[in-house]
């Protein structure tokens, strides 16, 4: 896919400084416990109506959160592969539609987010859901590069999935297709390494190796 021109992607780099630390055992407890104010329910409510009014710590608990909620499918969910083919076919309105679709099962994937704001900007920018996934999509952004620098495995990005890694390396204005890409199991997931000449940026991607 081709580089991404619009404003909010440059608009992150202002306000994102490498600063989050990501306990996957506290977000779990958080996000599960129906009395805290980081309850996934409640967090995905703002989500969805008001995502300006998240705090850092709130849409970190809801985007890292994820794994532990109802919202996840796998990585060859039927109506992603016909939102990816549809984009990469320039068929925007099939696209918008297989995007709405996958939405609804993983309303947190800031790639279809970001593509999704693409194709109504292109097709109908008046629409309410183009305002909507331009907010989500760079309230997710910024959680994101906030996770890390890229520099080292200690300090890599941190995504829910790999299709977040090449958008973020886009938005980087990285090819990372043309980089040597290693890649390093754990245990709640992958340590992505992708290197050319002297330049390494490292990914940790919280994908669960079930859902390939």
């Amino acid at each position: 896919m081709k580089k991404i021109y619009f404003t909010l992607i440059f608009s992150l780099f202002s306000c994102c400084a490498y600063s989050q630390n990501i306990s996957l055992d506290s977000i779990k407890i958080n996000v599960q416990n129906e009395n805290s104010n980081l309850y996934y329910e409640k967090l995905m409510y703002k989500f969805k109506f008001d995502p300006n009014s998240m705090s850092d710590d709130e849409v970190k608990n809801l985007y890292y959160g994820k794994q532990f909620s109802k919202y996840k499918t796998s990585y060859f969910d039927k109506d992603y592969l016909d939102f990816r083919k549809s984009l990469a076919q320039r068929n925007l309105k099939k696209a918008i539609v297989y995007g709405e679709k996958y939405l609804e099962k993983d309303p947190t994937n800031s790639e279809v987010l970001t593509y999704m704001e693409v194709a109504y900007g292109k097709k109908n920018i008046e629409s309410k859901n183009y305002i909507l996934y331009s907010l989500q999509s760079k309230t997710l952004l910024n959680c994101i590069l906030k996770s890390g620098d890229g520099k080292s495995k200690k300090t890599a990005f941190k995504v829910n999935s790999v299709g977040e890694e090449y958008l973020i390396e886009e938005i980087l204005g990285k090819n990372i297709r043309t980089f040597h890409r290693t890649s390093i199991l754990q245990d709640d997931g992958t340590i992505d390494q992708f290197s050319k000449g002297g330049e390494i940026i490292y990914f940790k991607v919280f994908e669960n190796i079930s859902n390939f």
